[in-house]
């Protein structure tokens, strides 16, 4: 049997929850492999910054990386700002981002990371 497409991922991620906004998976290097944001929301940083969003997430997990030996390996990662609330899953070669809406409820990280985990190998 073969592996669901991250599409799929995508179709399952956002029918959680309606305040999800945005989800993709993240090679090390910066790259979005896939994904995007829900049909119908704007994104908040303009699109020249998207690059830069993205590097900047992948230099925070691989700085957290760092602290393994220590700490044990990160589950996930969460920023709550003002207007967004952005999540990081790291996994051996790749990153999951999602972004929800301030108000998301974080109980529902752990769904989120078990949906994550179906279709990304670690």
């Amino acid at each position: 049997m073969s592996k669901p497409s991250f599409e799929s991922m995508f179709s399952v991620l956002f029918k959680i929850d309606r305040e999800i906004r945005y989800a993709s998976v993240i090679e090390k290097s910066g790259k979005v492999i896939a994904g995007g944001m829900r049909k119908g929301v704007r994104p908040l940083e303009p699109k020249e910054e998207e690059l830069r969003l993205m590097a900047h997430i992948v230099s925070e997990s691989t700085t957290r990386e760092t602290w393994d030996k220590y700490f044990g390996k990160t589950t996930y990662t969460i920023v709550k700002r003002a207007k967004v609330i952005l999540m990081i899953f790291p996994y051996e070669n790749r990153l999951a981002f999602v972004t929800a809406e301030p108000t998301f409820s974080l109980q529902k990280i752990s769904e989120i990371r078990d949906i994550l985990n179906e279709y990304i190998q670690y």
